[in-house]
């Protein structure tokens, strides 16, 4: 239980930091197939199997929380004091996974160009979701005024982040960041400010269940084109992350 609570730590930490990668973390931790398998087929195995999921993602999922709520509020000081030398580090992160992540997969393969592409494309969708919500981003967060608008993007928010979280490679954060709300729930986080993370936090929930059983089918059967996706999001998130704050 213990070594499963420290496990669950390591991925809070992760899944706070953009460019680290959760999934991978959980991969490398030797949990990764049974973290997903716990979440994706929850409801549809018996009672005594539930218990025993149960116990494996709440060990995981307490020493998660406790991960971010340690590190939540020294990445956000760390961006609000030095934001360029943050954000240079965020992306030294990021860019030792792309070949780590394609390590042995044929990068000029047809499928795996269209996968790379789709995923450029997919990426810079949410881009223009976050300059769409920006006004109702600001509205939100400067003048404390919570709007059913605001709170509607936080749950599809979540429901990307938590779909991130279980992808081997890619960071929750890091599309967070890309949305506009990675600092915004840092600061939610930090404040223990209720109501945006009842929202946020009801989106991660369906997301992590339902993402879930897709990615690992996903990664099961089509594999190289998966993987050709991530790096796709993940390399257009790397330009967005700079031109943000430079």
């Amino acid at each position: 239980m213990l070594k499963n609570f420290l496990k669950g730590i390591a991925i809070g930490i992760a899944n706070v930091l953009p460019g680290v990668s959760g999934g991978t973390l959980a991969v490398i931790l030797g949990i990764y197939d049974q973290l997903t398998e716990a979440i994706g087929n929850f409801f549809i195995v018996p009672m005594k199997k539930k218990i025993e999921y149960i116990k494996f993602v709440g060990q995981i999922g307490a020493g998660a929380v406790i991960g971010i709520l340690l590190f939540a509020k020294l990445v956000a000081f760390l961006y609000s004091t030095y934001p360029k030398i943050t954000t240079i580090g965020f992306v030294i992160l990021i860019i030792p996974s792309i070949p780590l992540i394609l390590k042995g997969e044929n990068f000029l393969n047809k499928k795996n160009l269209l996968a790379f592409f789709s995923g450029v494309i997919f990426t810079m969708c949410f881009v223009g979701l976050t300059y769409i919500f920006k006004k109702e981003d600001t509205l939100a967060t400067t003048s404390n005024i919570f709007t059913i608008a605001y709170g509607i993007k936080l749950f599809i928010c979540g429901i990307i982040a938590a779909g991130a979280m279980i992808i081997p490679g890619i960071s929750g954060s890091l599309l967070l960041l890309v949305l506009g709300e990675y600092y915004n729930i840092l600061s939610y986080i930090s404040s223990f400010k209720i109501i945006p993370l009842i929202f946020f936090g009801a989106g991660t929930a369906i997301g992590l269940v339902g993402f879930a059983k897709l990615i690992n089918v996903l990664l099961n059967k089509y594999r190289s084109n998966t993987l050709h996706f991530i790096v796709g999001i993940i390399v257009v998130s790397m330009f967005d992350i700079i031109f943000r704050v430079f």
